[in-house]
């Protein structure tokens, strides 16, 4: 009997060892073959839904993250009520180097299903992208999270009244919108960001509206400085970056980041940028912040050129990554907003100025193609994400 039981305990040391070695083996795994795997059996679809597992696969994942292995989320909507559907597009960045042109894009690009409860929505706007998760603005008045890689979605509580009551009143001739997304390390926690900017002769102040993924429910911080902020920000090092150009009597005369810590819900200003030039927007590449600016030398072509801040926080560390000279008879690829750019340099990704296309610089070849095409009355929004498991209804991806 002592020998019996001898062998029932190395046996069920033998299948722990065997549960071990599968979860280790699941874990290194890409999302779209666990997705399948769930329907193997019960124990696996378990042992894959498990929060230490998803933050044990996400961890995995992060090692061998790039620029390349990321997909990019295309999100198209009608401008008006049109008899036609919003639709969300997920392509492989790795795979648009081999494309010829937009006629081939559909070799890389698969159509996603959006959460049912917006069968009819006419516009949505990507708010932003972390760790698999996006944040969607729905008819410019609802908020989802949603991981489109396992198709789990959360819409999030109505926001509090927009403004105070003593900034409804008339004489606030200027208001503008800005929104971002992102993780709060210190607080274990999603945190989405929306915030306007009102003027008026003689005042001006900025309001900032949080929702915690954590609390389930949106904080309202008011009377803070004005900033002059506008669209979706930048998120890296656990804060949101967005450009702010400084002006007087409406002549543009510095420019700026201003950024918004998501732990400490404060904002902060940044170094300054590499120059007093016009930058544009930012993007981020890998673990640093980019600018870009345009200028016209002469009458035959316009110039542009990317900087990346290599340290974060750091002037000195601005370095110029890309100068492009773009001949006007290419007008079409003349303004560019850039998304990524690939390892090794393979490549630009980025909107074009009309934000109808999505185009790919070969910086080998110094040449354009157009990789992407939507009609010319609708909405088109782009950003950069990664597959997870990573739930938008649970929050924190702590390490285990």
């Amino acid at each position: 009997m002592a020998e019996d039981g001898g062998l029932y305990k190395r046996a069920l040391t033998s299948l722990t060892d065997l549960d071990d070695v599968l979860d280790e083996i699941l874990a290194w795994l890409p999302v779209k073959s666990l997705m399948r795997f769930r329907c193997v059996c019960k124990s696996w679809r378990a042992l894959i839904s498990q929060s230490y597992f998803v933050t044990k696969h996400f961890n995995y994942a992060s090692k061998r993250f790039t620029e390349n292995t990321s997909r990019l989320l295309i999100s198209t909507s009608p401008l008006k009520s049109l008899d036609c559907e919003a639709s969300m597009l997920s392509l492989d960045c790795e795979a648009l180097k081999d494309l010829n042109d937009d006629g081939d894009a559909h070799l890389a690009i698969r159509k996603l299903e959006f959460p049912v409860m917006f069968p009819n929505s006419s516009r949505r706007n990507i708010v932003g992208s972390c760790n698999g998760l996006i944040c969607v603005e729905i008819d410019l008045k609802d908020m989802v999270l949603w991981n489109p890689c396992t198709g789990q979605s959360n819409l999030l509580p109505k926001r509090p009244g927009q403004v105070s009551s003593q900034l409804c009143g008339v004489g606030y001739d200027l208001t503008t919108k800005f929104s971002g997304f992102g993780y709060d390390s210190t607080n274990d926690d999603y945190k989405v960001v929306r915030g306007y900017n009102y003027r008026v002769t003689g005042s001006e102040e900025t309001v900032v509206q949080v929702f915690s993924l954590k609390s389930g429910s949106w904080r309202t911080h008011e009377g803070l400085s004005y900033f002059g902020l506008v669209g979706p920000g930048c998120l890296l090092n656990g804060a949101l970056h967005w450009p702010e150009t400084i002006f007087d009597h409406f002549d543009p005369t510095d420019s700026r980041i201003i950024s918004f810590d998501l732990a400490q819900e404060k904002f902060r200003e940044m170094l300054p940028l590499p120059s007093q030039a016009g930058f544009e927007c930012y993007f981020v590449c890998g673990d640093c912040l980019g600018v870009y600016e345009y200028s016209d030398p002469n009458n035959e072509f316009v110039r542009f050129r990317i900087w990346m801040m290599k340290e974060y926080g750091v002037k000195e560390s601005w370095t110029e990554v890309a100068s492009l000279d773009i001949l006007h008879k290419d007008a079409e690829f003349s303004l560019l907003m850039p998304l990524c750019i690939l390892e090794n340099g393979e490549g630009l990704i980025a909107n074009r100025y009309d934000f109808q296309s999505l185009v790919l610089y070969s910086f080998k070849e110094q040449t354009f193609r157009n990789v992407f095409k939507t009609h010319n009355k609708w909405n088109f929004d782009a950003v950069i994400y990664r597959e997870t498991l990573v739930s938008p209804a649970t929050s924190g991806i702590a390490d285990i």
